[in-house]
């Protein structure tokens, strides 16, 4: 199976148009509405969690002093070790130019990708974060990225990647908690551990969950397993075990669940038991996690402090960087992840820059209101959810 995958990623690699790497975003892409003061800055951390023998390639966003030096960012979507697609900067970050400390450490959002996607599939938002001064730390999550897609994700692997991956975004944020601390470090002293949100696409919307303590009932997953063991949420029964589990990092103040899985993961019950305030972002015409089963479904079972942005005219995919890799490699995402990878993507669905325009408008009052104590911008907030707020110019 691993070598008939390779050779049809070789296949669609011949065919390609001769133009050689593509661009996901060009540069002529207008900045985003949403964009805030600062330049941004990137630099690239590799994070290894010797305890687990994980090691996890980190992006990393920053609030830059200038522009001034440095190279542009572009950022590679490798697969299988071979670049497929190119993606620029629409902010024009620059990599490992000094970080902007005039107001002393910044504020940090952990960003989980979603399955089969990697650390680059929401660098738009990640950007506007960042210019807006908040840091921004995404990585991959061996075993559930695009080079992975290529050999196909068993349904193994997607229960083992429910378990590891809030253990990656515990072990990215020590490991951010360290470069702070290191002199010399283009993050020598930005970090504000006592401000710390996490953010998710899809399956990492359930790892976000599982960061502010959502609970699996794992005692319950075994017994509706011993009458239907067909079911692949039984495969996770052997890695959490056959009682309840909950993960919550403690650090973590607050979640931005973007077109979330995870409700039948938790369940009601198990994200009813969530401690810290949450804004949900759902996508009306989503076809991977609908968005009546999922985001207003986990919407409605939280009881902490919540939001509900529901896009309208979106797919599963509109409010990511992904669609820009269907629109420019289409061959490539179609082969990797059929109808899947285009939920969301094409002319019939809200543009991908008046989305991350919506999402952004909602997600910055929101980081202000709970990571930054900016109580005057809960109104803001509440104004991104009307109809109104959300296509205000």
């Amino acid at each position: 199976m691993a070598v008939r995958s390779l050779l049809t990623l070789v296949a669609i690699l011949m065919a390609a148009p001769l133009t050689g790497c593509m661009a996901w975003l060009g540069p002529a892409e207008a900045p985003p509405r949403e964009a805030g003061p600062h330049p941004v800055g990137v630099v690239h951390v590799d994070v290894e969690d010797t305890h687990r023998g994980r090691e996890l390639p980190v992006e990393v966003w920053y609030p830059a002093a200038n522009r001034t030096s440095g190279p542009e960012a572009v950022y590679q979507l490798r697969t299988a070790g071979i670049t497929t697609a190119r993606l620029r900067s629409r902010l024009h970050a620059h990599r490992n130019v000094p970080a902007w400390r005039s107001e002393g450490p910044r504020p940090v959002v952990l960003l989980s990708h979603g399955a089969g996607s990697n650390r680059f599939g929401n660098v738009s938002l990640a950007e506007v974060l960042a210019s807006h001064g908040y840091i921004v730390a995404a990585p991959d999550h061996p075993g559930h990225t695009t080079s992975d897609r290529v050999f196909g994700i068993s349904d193994e692997a997607r229960a083992q990647s429910a378990y590891d991956r809030p253990l990656d975004l515990t072990a990215v944020l020590d490991a951010l908690e360290r470069r702070s601390h290191h002199h010399g470090s283009v993050l020598e002293g930005t970090i504000d551990m006592d401000r710390v949100a996490v953010a998710g696409h899809s399956f990492g919307g359930r790892a976000a969950l599982g960061m502010v303590g959502a609970r699996f009932d794992g005692a319950r997953q075994a017994r509706e397993c011993a009458d239907n063991a067909e079911d692949r949420r039984c495969l996770t029964v052997p890695i959490f075990g056959a009682k309840s589990y909950r993960y919550r990092d403690p650090r973590v103040k607050a979640a931005l669940l973007l077109t979330p899985a995870g409700f039948d993961f938790y369940r009601e019950d198990g994200i009813a038991e969530v401690d810290a305030p949450v804004l949900v972002v759902g996508a009306d015409r989503d076809a991977t996690t609908p968005y009546a089963e999922f985001s207003r479904a986990t919407y409605r079972a939280l009881r902490s402090e919540s939001y509900l942005l529901p896009l309208e005219d979106a797919g599963h995919l509109t409010a990511t960087d992904i669609c820009a890799v269907v629109d420019s490699v289409g061959f490539f995402a179609k082969a990797l992840g059929g109808d899947q990878a285009q939920d969301g993507c094409g002319e019939s669905y809200l543009s991908n820059e008046e989305a991350l325009d919506e999402v952004a408008a909602a997600a910055l009052p929101f980081l202000d209101l709970y990571l930054e104590g900016h109580t005057a911008a809960q109104a803001e907030l509440l104004a991104a959810l009307t109809p109104a707020g959300r296509h205000s110019t």
